[in-house]
């Protein structure tokens, strides 16, 4: 039961919004039912006043010109609902879609360490569908044959209460064994959907990594994988559909046997002269809607089962409560970059809550300075990121901006002071220039060129065929790694920020694009604050100072000469990659 009044609450607040629309739709209803009951109660005059009565064919012809006029305007009220009615479940749809994709995008990175992308993408596509086609379709039909259905019961008993007595105790004997089939239907329903997101989930994981794939030969393993998975969500929706056919079965059985006794027993009241014969066929029509609208709804109840399972796990998505405190105050004025303080900060990650990554972590950055983090992996590098974009928020300690705590500030209007290019190069599919104008998109033609410039990728734009209008395939697949890199660097260029936040962003490249990224990152760090995450040192020599971290504390600082001089952390690693970069040459001269 709560999952249909999740289901009609989730209905009536998409409803809501289009009033004059669903009040058309439902007057449409009204009238094609109120054609529909008519129907009997000419057929009954027809025959009583007229066949029976020994009327001249020609005196008939009003009454049919009548009854067609009636046709008319059932299948006009008819078509008007199909168009309403549908067209109210396609804008419904898209509603709740929306709805719920917009605040999937608020929530923090940890809910989507525990949910998979794919079972997400399955609750927005199967089952927003299933809603639609609930208020697009099966609700109507539901409507329409359950006004039928009571409107022929109470004509039923205006016309013989004795019969009308038969039909409710047929309607008693058929309830009993349709609730108990339904709540199974139900229970079916939400199992079948979550089979179908674990199948999705798979197919998305797959399909994402295709060359690693490939790569391992693991096609085979895969496809029996998803073929499990699939065969999973079919044996689930096999014992569903037996359970609805069960239902269909035990409803229209059961219904139809009914009508037939009480067809007899209105024969038999015609013989003895209680009825008459326009009087039973009116009966029979009445009974037929009945018995008809009692099975049709018998059936679409499974539909109803189906789309509470689906408004269950889609209002799961939308109660989600890991959004961050997005209201406050408004950021200060970017002069030069920001000053920003770490004060005794403790961080731990929601998914390993008793292992700390920051511990009792203190850094003060100047405004407008080049700070570079360096150490090994896990260290906690790129927590300080995840902190400062507020994707979490510390445990214990503070970080203000400009004296400011920063979870004090509005979230948004922080965020439009912060530029970030991540490890991994995030291009979007479309054109090369809206990917650089994903980073402001207001932004001029002019100054879409300017931070390709200062990015060090106007070169190689300039040689594409279509120039900035160029379609970078998904993920950027048409693009080189130094390519795609340069690439983010000019949005992040472009966005103009106050605080430049790169991470990695020379990790993979090879000599010349990490060169000219270099080259780009110096350009670009003028003006304003910049931190620069690095393994390789040759990007971070030039920063202002070089912060050392290991497990969660910063270990040394200072410039790079006064590192490789304290003979510490730092040159333990300098001298690690001067040994890999000297390996690599005596390797290159082997090739050669």
């Amino acid at each position: 039961m709560s999952k249909f009044k999740t289901l009609g609450s989730t209905l009536f607040h998409l409803v809501a919004p289009h009033r004059a629309w669903t009040a058309a739709a439902v007057a449409a209803l009204l009238l094609g039912a109120a054609m529909s009951l008519s129907l009997p109660i000419m057929f009954r005059w027809l025959i009583d006043s007229g066949f029976l009565a020994g009327q001249r064919p020609e005196g008939l012809t009003g009454a049919f010109a009548g009854l067609l006029g009636l046709v008319f305007v059932l299948a006009v009220a008819s078509a008007l609902r199909f168009f309403l009615v549908t067209t109210l479940g396609e804008r419904v749809s898209a509603d709740l879609r929306n709805k719920v994709y917009g605040h999937l995008l608020l929530q923090r990175p940890e809910f989507f360490e525990t949910l998979k992308v794919g079972e997400v993408l399955s609750r927005l596509t199967a089952d927003t569908t299933l809603i639609q086609t609930l208020v697009g379709s099966s609700l109507s039909f539901a409507l329409r044959n359950g006004l039928t259905m009571l409107g022929g019961l109470v004509m039923l008993v205006l016309t013989s209460p004795v019969l009308s007595g038969a039909v409710l105790v047929l309607v008693v004997v058929v309830m009993v064994p349709v609730v108990v089939l339904a709540r199974r239907v139900r229970k079916l329903s939400r199992a079948s959907q979550d089979k179908l997101a674990d199948s999705s989930a798979i197919a998305q994981e797959v399909l994402n990594q295709i060359t690693t794939v490939q790569a391992f030969n693991q096609e085979h393993f895969e496809t029996q994988r998803f073929e499990q998975a699939s065969e999973h969500t079919y044996n689930t929706a096999k014992r569903r559909t037996a359970n609805r056919a069960a239902l269909v079965f035990v409803a229209i059985g059961l219904a139809f046997s009914g009508l037939v006794v009480v067809l007899w027993m209105g024969a038999r009241a015609v013989g003895s002269g209680q009825m008459t014969g326009g009087e039973l066929a009116q009966f029979v029509m009445y009974a037929a809607f009945v018995g008809g609208g009692f099975a049709a709804i018998s059936e679409v109840l499974g539909e109803f089962q189906r789309a509470a399972g689906a408004a269950e796990r889609l209002v799961e998505l939308l109660n989600l409560n890991t959004t961050i405190h997005r209201h406050g105050l408004p950021p200060p004025p970017k002069q030069g970059g920001f000053h920003i303080e770490f004060n005794h900060v403790e961080c731990a990650y929601p998914s390993a809550p008793d292992k700390p990554v920051l511990r009792d972590f203190n850094l003060h950055i100047r405004r407008g300075e080049t700070l570079a983090v360096v150490g090994p992996s896990g260290a906690g590098k790129s927590t300080l990121f995840n902190l400062l974009l507020r994707w979490y928020d510390v445990n214990s300690g503070q970080i203000l901006v400009e004296n400011q705590p920063l979870e004090h500030l509005h979230l948004e209007q922080w965020r439009a002071n912060c530029a970030y290019v991540s490890q991994e190069p995030v291009i979007f599919s479309g054109t090369l220039e809206g990917n650089v104008r994903f980073g402001q998109t207001q932004a001029s033609l002019d100054e879409v060129q300017q931070a390709l410039a200062d990015a060090a990728a106007s070169a190689f734009v300039a040689r594409l065929p279509q120039g900035l209008q160029t379609e970078v395939g998904e993920k950027g697949v048409r693009l080189s790694g130094g390519e795609r890199q340069r690439v983010s660097l000019a949005r992040a260029i472009l966005r103009n920020a106050g605080l430049l936040l790169l991470d990695e962003a020379t990790a993979s490249l090879d000599a010349e694009s990490e060169r000219l990224v270099q080259q780009a990152i110096e350009k670009s760090r003028h003006g304003r604050t910049t931190l620069i995450i690095a393994h390789r040192l040759a990007t971070v020599m030039a920063a202002d100072r070089i912060v050392v971290m290991d497990q969660g504390r910063i270990v040394e600082m200072g410039t790079h000469r006064e590192l490789l001089a304290r003979q510490g952390l730092y040159a333990k690693l300098a001298k690690l990659q001067f040994i890999d970069q000297q390996a690599e040459k005596k390797m290159v001269k082997l090739v050669d």
